[in-house]
């Protein structure tokens, strides 16, 4: 039955084209079918859908009509050249071309079209950028480009080749959050591998794009420095410039990069990524290596390496600041590694943030001993300025306070009240150490004051190494100050520093 269908439509089809000819040829006085047309060549053997087909022969005045298969399409002359443009929902296969002339007489010849070449992603230049920011994707079949996203806003193409692509990075996306960027040509789509984070990389230069000969700006060969070298061979470097790393063995900070140091903030989850693979034929291909961090150092656990690229990644709680982010790769004796794109993002800081509201936290400003939007309540010549190096714990000032003795409030200082809303939590902390002595040991508290009742915060005990005291309450007011309560213990000595206020974060 089937076939029977298809030969009815195949003749109805002849039919119309033969019986448009003709009468057509009917109405012309110009006896066109005397001349012979004359198909010499086709401008390739294969094309794809979308595609503009090029014919060069003779005679082409006297075409009427260009069917493909069955259909009928348009077509445009230029002297002895005949072009037309396929389809983009063309059968993938063998298709017939037919001209046609007046008295049903027809030219034909066979094309091939083949489905577009599927892209592919290979790499970017780096895995997060801030809004505005270029990112560089190379691949294949990038051409016939419809549209570049990251996590589905598109973003501007800057330029375009069948083998690299330049976007910038869109408004409108969260900072510090995985974002996929994906390319959508007329012949699919892809998304590049690993993750890309919108954000800023807080490592410099995290691609070893910098650096002469074989060391690279911003990063610091700890250990196995002749072992760690710079490549740029095609098959060894994931994109341009990339770092060789050859394992001294035994431990594995026996090879090691550091980077520059970070801005980290204490407390907060960072996620460290990397692509890395090992050179085929040497000890790396199933070696293992870590990350770590300096001062104070975190290590993550081991990660095993193959000949195949690999975006690797840590996450991990900072717990100091600055730091540095630091490649122990020599565990393995004589292990060959590539590496490219070492990224830090601070992922524990993504979508809406709180909102610092307390004034003057970290006593910058001020003169002598006065601290600017701070009173002291109780204990004046007690709470004084301090600028020695030891007992600052950032910027250049921080608050002295010795404590009064037998309560709380006998050594006291308060914030300027800021606005908040009953009801709200709220988030207070602050930085402290004590000297050794009394104050090792001691106690203290926070308070609030404003136009609602005062709330209090249960007693800390202080140490001597800086630690950090967070206290949440709900607002009772629509103003609210923060108090420092510290003059429990008689004597005791402290040093405080950035205190904060936080507001919770503002709904999008």
């Amino acid at each position: 039955m089937s076939k029977t269908l298809k030969y009815f439509s195949n003749l109805l089809t002849v039919m119309a084209i033969v019986f448009a000819a003709a009468m057509i040829s009917s109405c012309e006085e110009d006896d066109l079918s005397a001349s012979t047309v004359d198909v010499t060549s086709v401008e390739s053997e294969n094309f794809y859908p979308g595609d503009q087909v090029t014919m060069q022969g003779s005679n082409f005045e006297a075409v009427l009509f260009v069917f493909l298969g069955n259909n009928q399409i348009p077509f445009q002359l230029d002297g002895d050249t005949l072009t037309f443009t396929l389809p983009s929902n063309v059968a993938i296969g063998e298709g017939l071309v037919t001209l046609v002339m007046p008295d049903g007489y027809i030219v034909t010849r066979n094309i091939e079209v083949v489905a577009r070449p599927f892209p592919i992603i290979l790499a970017l230049s780096t895995n997060a950028a801030p809004e505005g920011a270029e990112v560089i994707i190379k691949g294949t079949s990038l051409n016939n480009l419809e549209s570049v996203t990251i996590g589905e806003v598109e973003a501007n193409v800057v330029s375009s080749t069948a083998t690299e692509l330049t976007i910038t990075v869109p408004s409108g996306l969260q900072e510090n959050l995985e974002a996929p960027i994906t390319v959508v040509t007329s012949g699919g789509e892809a998304t590049a591998p690993g993750k890309f984070y919108v954000g800023e990389n807080l490592l410099l230069n995290g691609g070893f794009e910098l650096g002469d000969g074989d060391d690279f700006t911003n990063w610091s060969k700890f250990n196995g420095g002749d072992g760690l070298t710079a490549t740029s061979v095609d098959g060894q470097a994931y994109f341009g410039r990339s770092l060789r790393a050859l394992g001294a063995g035994g431990d594995a900070w026996r090879t090691q990069l550091a980077s520059d140091t970070a801005p980290l903030e204490v407390g907060v989850e960072y996620t460290l990524t990397m692509w890395i693979k090992a050179q085929a034929g040497s000890p790396g291909d199933g070696g293992n290596i870590r990350f770590s961090t300096n001062p104070d150092a975190l290590y993550s656990g081991n990660y095993d390496i193959t000949t195949e690229w690999q975006q690797i990644e840590w996450v991990f709680t900072a717990n100091a600041t600055p730091a540095r982010a630091v490649l122990d790769l020599g565990v393995i004796a004589d292990a060959v590694y590539f590496i490219d794109n070492v990224t830090l993002v601070a992922t524990g800081l993504s979508g809406p943030q709180p909102t610092e509201i307390l004034l003057n936290g970290g006593f910058e400003e001020g003169d002598g001993d006065e601290f600017t939007n701070w009173s002291k309540f109780n204990g004046a010549d007690l709470l004084t300025a301090t600028t020695a190096s030891d007992e600052v714990r950032s910027g250049e000032r921080a608050l002295r306070a010795v404590g009064f003795g037998g309560d709380a409030w006998r050594t006291q200082l308060a914030s300027d009240a800021v606005a908040t809303e009953d009801g709200v939590e709220y988030t207070a902390s602050l930085w402290i150490k004590a000297a050794p002595g009394p104050g090792n040991g001691g106690s203290i508290r926070m308070s609030t004051t404003g136009n609602g009742d005062a709330q209090y915060q249960g007693d800390v005990t202080v140490t001597t190494e800086w630690q950090k005291v967070e206290w949440i309450f709900t607002a009772n007011s629509t103003q609210t100050g923060i108090v420092l309560d510290l003059g429990f213990t008689l004597d005791a000595v402290y040093f405080i520093d950035d205190v904060s206020l936080l507001a919770p974060p503002q709904e999008e």
